[in-house]
C-alpha cells in the first residue's frame, strides 16, 4: 500500500539536538510525464543551510511553463523534509507530495498539490499530518494513529463542491477504529470496534459506512473480525 504522510493525529516531538543541527542538502529534479503530455519537475534548492526550497514546475505545450512553485521548509523544524512525485488516485496525473515533520509515531505533516487539467495550473490539494493516504469508492481516505491501540480516519468525497486544501475541518466523513478492547483468535485477528460518524451541528451523529469498499478498508485494521457500531436511528440524524 503507498504510504504518505491531518495534523489531527499528529503528536509533535520537541527539537532535539540532532534536529537543530540539520542541515538543507540539494536533491536532484525528479521527472514525470502525464498522461496529456504535460511534464512535472520537482528540485530542492538550499538558499542556506537552515532553509530547504522545493521548486515545482509544469511544463506544457512545446516545454512551455504553465505553472511554478517555490515551497520552503526550515531544516530545524523539518530535519527530513523532501519532495516527490506520486500518481495518488492512478489517472495518470500526478501529484507532487511535500513531506514535513514527524511525531514520535507514524504520523508527519504533508501536503499534496495537484494539476487542475481545466487550467493546466498546480493546485493545493491537501494539507494535514498523517500515516497513508489512499483513494477508495470515490472517497480520499486519510489514516492517523491517534493512541496506541486506535486509529482515526478523515473522509472526502471527492466529487463534492467545497474549497481546497482539504484539511481536518472540510472532510464529510470521520471514523475511529479502537483495538484497546480487541479479543484475539489463534491466528491473530480481532474484533475491535469500527465506528463512522459525522458532523451534525456540535455534535457527531454515528453513521453507516457509505460503501462496502470503506467499511472493509476502514474496519479490518487490526484483523478480519470486527464491531461496527449501529447508526444512530433518531429522528432528524443523518
Amino acid at each position: 500500500m503507498k504510504r504518505f504522510v491531518a495534523t489531527l493525529f499528529l503528536g509533535l516531538f520537541a527539537p532535539s539536538a540532532w534536529a537543530q543541527e540539520a542541515v538543507c542538502e540539494p536533491a536532484e529534479p525528479a521527472r514525470v510525464e502525464n498522461r496529456d503530455g504535460s511534464v512535472l519537475t520537482v528540485r530542492t534548492e538550499c538558499p542556506s543551510p537552515a532553509l530547504r526550497r522545493h521548486i515545482v514546475e509544469l511544463a506544457c505545450d512545446a516545454g512551455r511553463t504553465c505553472d511554478r512553485l517555490e515551497i520552503d521548509q526550515e531544516t530545524t523544524y523539518t530535519p527530513m523534509g523532501n519532495a516527490s512525485l506520486v500518481d495518488l488516485d492512478g489517472d495518470g496525473l500526478h501529484e507532487i507530495e511535500i513531506l514535513g515533520a514527524c511525531g514520535a509515531g507514524p504520523n508527519c505533516e504533508g501536503d499534496v498539490y495537484r494539476v487542475d487539467p481545466a487550467t493546466r495550473t498546480l493546485q493545493h490539494f491537501f494539507s494535514g499530518g498523517y500515516y497513508e493516504l489512499q483513494f477508495i469508492d470515490g472517497w480520499l481516505v486519510q489514516a492517523g494513529r491517534s493512541s496506541c491501540c486506535s486509529w482515526n480516519y478523515l473522509m472526502w468525497k471527492l466529487d463534492a463542491v467545497r474549497s481546497l486544501p482539504l484539511g481536518d475541518g472540510n472532510q464529510d466523513l470521520r471514523a475511529q477504529v479502537d483495538g484497546s478492547g480487541a479479543t484475539y483468535d489463534e491466528d491473530g485477528r480481532g474484533d475491535a470496534q469500527c465506528t463512522f460518524l459525522q458532523e451534525s451541528g456540535d455534535n457527531r451523529v454515528v453513521v453507516a459506512p457509505p460503501s462496502p469498499g470503506l467499511e472493509d478498508m476502514i474496519c479490518r485494521h487490526y484483523g478480519e473480525a470486527y464491531r461496527l457500531t449501529p447508526p444512530d436511528t433518531t429522528p432528524g440524524a443523518p
